[in-house]
């Protein structure tokens, strides 16, 4: 058992897949958490423990409040409470080092034209409240120091019109990024990635993908092993918090014009 474990929101698909098999590869315990997907869940649980790594899957719906609370609980029972494998030198256990990447979200295109209601707080209650409440219930009476990394969006510095619920959403997060950092200083250290284009989406072919970046300064976006090497960086800067890291080809430059249609689906 390593002295350092995760729990990674979204983690059966995509960027949160990718994480969690770069952390268990480095030395991270894991907990991947999953909505409906236990069958790819436990398939990248069975990949994580290839590298060593302690693994565990949890199943939650992020849109219920009393099942985010949950879902912390069990996996600080997990992995905070376990016995320590390293001891300092004055034979004092180490405490185990835990870390929460806010990962889950709804991406959905929306604008004031056609704006419902319901997609509103769906986004607003999976993207901004559940990560407010997942950090409510880590940081909770923390003896040890932790860490928390919000997955954000380029758009939070680059606004548009068009997926106008998930923009605003994104957008809720990055000040409460800024404003829990300054809250729970110093035990716990909250940062967040804002993220340009990083994986196909849907039926998007690689050709109509690559196209999504001709505009970009650097001609390309980030790829996921560089969000998984910032996870791990920030992770381990422990003078580091309430920053907004956004790593995106410089796509944040490139101001809008009209109609403001943004790029594909992220």
């Amino acid at each position: 058992m390593a002295n350092r474990a995760v729990l990674i929101t979204g983690a059966a698909h995509r960027v949160g897949k990718a994480i969690a098999l770069y952390l268990a590869e480095h030395k991270w315990d894991v907990g991947i958490h999953y909505k409906g997907s236990k069958q790819a869940a436990e398939h990248v649980a069975q990949q994580a423990r290839e590298f060593g790594a302690q693994v565990k899957t949890y199943q939650a719906d992020l849109l219920d409040p009393d099942q985010a609370t949950r879902l912390i609980v069990d996996f600080t029972n997990d992995f905070a409470n376990a016995p320590a494998t390293d001891f300092g030198s004055s034979g004092s256990a180490i405490e185990r080092e835990l870390l929460l990447v806010n990962s889950a979200s709804i991406y959905e295109r929306d604008r004031l034209e056609n704006l419902k209601v319901d997609d509103w707080h769906r986004h607003l209650d999976l993207n901004t409240l559940a990560p407010v409440l997942l950090t409510k219930e880590f940081t909770r009476d923390a003896q040890a120091k932790r860490c928390v990394i919000n997955i954000l969006d380029q758009k939070v510095t680059n606004l548009t019109p068009d997926y106008l619920s998930y923009t605003v959403s994104k957008y809720a997060l990055y000040g409460i990024t800024k404003m829990l950092a300054m809250e729970l200083a110093p035990n716990c250290r909250i940062n967040g990635i804002a993220l340009g284009l990083v994986l196909r989406s849907g039926d998007q072919s690689e050709e109509q993908f690559q196209v999504e970046f001709t505009n970009t300064p650097l001609n390309k976006g980030p790829v996921v092993e560089e969000i998984c090497k910032l996870i791990s960086l920030i992770a381990q800067t422990r003078s580091m918090t309430g920053q907004i890291i956004t790593i995106d080809g410089g796509r944040h430059m490139v101001r809008p014009v009209p109609p403001y249609d943004d790029f594909l689906d992220n």
